[in-house]
């Protein structure tokens, strides 16, 4: 009896150290599955399948076509697309894929940017059926930016229409990118589209008085226009949109020959219409449409008689439309004011003045726009004073003021505002004399 109580004892204790074993390994287990240091190994995993394009990244199921796939391409009608031969791309093309290329034939440059509804295979001939991709179903997330000069630039047939375009960093090619440029070089030296390129003037304002004469001022000068544009995208969605309207290079001289007491204010907006065409950026779909209208600004009230040269500037101005407004101002003068005749007090502001908006396109659907109506000017003031001596103070300011409006986004998710009248303004010459 006491040998059978041992064996029992042995063997409780036996499957007590068994079971004990079986509960640890089963505890180590669900604690590996569910340690949190373990968590973050799977993240990556999904992040691998976003492809990232210099500051953009895309969604999951985007595919850029390379030169082979695009060379490949024999068809390209509608929402049809056939693929002569198989490449390594075609193999990876499924339903819900969004296919995206540039195709280049003699002069005419087409792009793709469509989500696959349906594939069949033929022999070695690779077909599929697509329709229009959505923007949350192309771009994920991130910013496009630059600053769109115009200069040596002209409009290249795209899909049909005479556009301006902007190569997108990782979607266009080296190989296609070299293409697009020996054709705006080609239409450059055949142009007949006004360009979005250097405006000068030359306009002399006359106001005839009849007890005194002829007054007029003079206002020469010009500027390169630019646009700074910064499109942020969050979630599949436009977060944020501003446009820089950069006036840049700017000339601006006036001579002045008053004679009597004159008040005058005129705005020749209007001196100046650009049509800009459209500004295609690579084969994003995204659009960006300028209008921009431009001219002298004068505005003078004096007393007696004055002759000379008011200003002579040079620099450049640029007004930043966003939620956040910024006006920034850059002149210099490029020679003293010389007065070679006074007899009264003058105050002249001359400058430009511009107004003009910039819409933001998806393929078709508008999802921004931001505009502004704004004025870079200098306001020359002379002040004379005769008694008890003959001195005077002549005193040049630069000013930059705007009227601006914003809106982004696609409704429900749309935001407008309007933001007030800024002013700046600085001192650029100022000089006591005497006569």
């Amino acid at each position: 009896m006491k040998m059978k109580s041992n064996f029992f004892k042995i063997n409780r204790k036996f499957y007590f150290s068994l079971l004990f074993s079986i509960f640890c390994l089963f505890l180590l287990t669900s604690c590996s599955q569910e340690d949190p240091a373990d968590v973050p190994v799977e993240k990556p995993a999904e992040s691998v399948h976003m492809k990232t394009l210099g500051n953009l990244t895309l969604q999951k199921n985007v595919i850029i076509l390379n030169d082979e796939s695009v060379n490949a391409i024999s068809t390209h009608n509608g929402g049809e697309i056939t693929f002569s031969r198989m490449t390594p791309q075609t193999d990876s093309i499924s339903v819900g894929t969004v296919i995206v290329g540039t195709k280049i034939e003699g002069d005419q440059v087409s792009t793709i940017l469509s989500k696959v509804s349906s594939v069949s295979k033929l022999n070695n001939q690779f077909k599929v059926q697509t329709s229009s991709a959505k923007l949350e179903e192309f771009i994920y997330s991130g910013t496009l930016s630059g600053v769109y000069d115009p200069s040596g630039k002209a409009p290249v047939n795209i899909d049909g229409r005479m556009v301006n375009y902007v190569p997108v960093e990782g979607m266009v090619s080296e190989e296609i990118n070299r293409k697009i440029l020996s054709i705006e070089a080609k239409n450059l030296q055949n142009q007949k589209i006004i360009a979005f390129n250097r405006f000068n003037f030359d306009k002399t304002f006359s106001f005839p008085l009849s007890s005194a004469g002829t007054s007029s001022v003079n206002v020469q000068g010009g500027f390169t226009p630019k646009i700074d544009y910064n499109i942020t995208f969050s979630w599949g969605h436009l977060s944020d949109f501003y446009v820089n309207f950069i006036m840049d290079d700017i000339q601006l001289k006036s001579t002045a020959s008053i004679v009597g007491s004159l008040g005058y204010t005129v705005s020749t907006t209007d001196y100046l219409n650009i049509p800009i065409v459209p500004i295609v950026l690579g084969p994003t779909g995204l659009i960006l449409s300028p209008t921009i209208a431009a001219g002298p600004f004068l505005g003078v009230q004096a007393t007696g008689k004055v002759q000379g040269q008011l200003l002579d500037l040079e620099g450049n101005a640029n007004f930043l439309v966003s939620k956040t407004p910024a006006l920034n101002i850059n002149l210099q003068k490029k020679s003293d004011p010389a007065i070679t005749g006074a007899e009264g007090n003058l105050s002249a502001e001359a400058g430009l003045e511009a107004k003009g908006a910039v819409g933001l396109m998806f393929i078709s659907i508008p999802i921004a726009n931001s505009g502004l109506r704004g004025r870079a000017s200098a306001l020359s003031s002379l002040e004379l004073t005769f008694v008890p001596e003959r001195k005077g103070v002549i005193s040049v300011k630069g000013k930059i003021q705007a009227d601006m409006f914003y809106g982004f986004g696609i409704a429900p998710l749309r935001y407008e505002g309007t933001i007030p009248l800024f002013k700046k303004e600085y001192m650029l010459y100022q000089k006591d004399f005497s006569f």
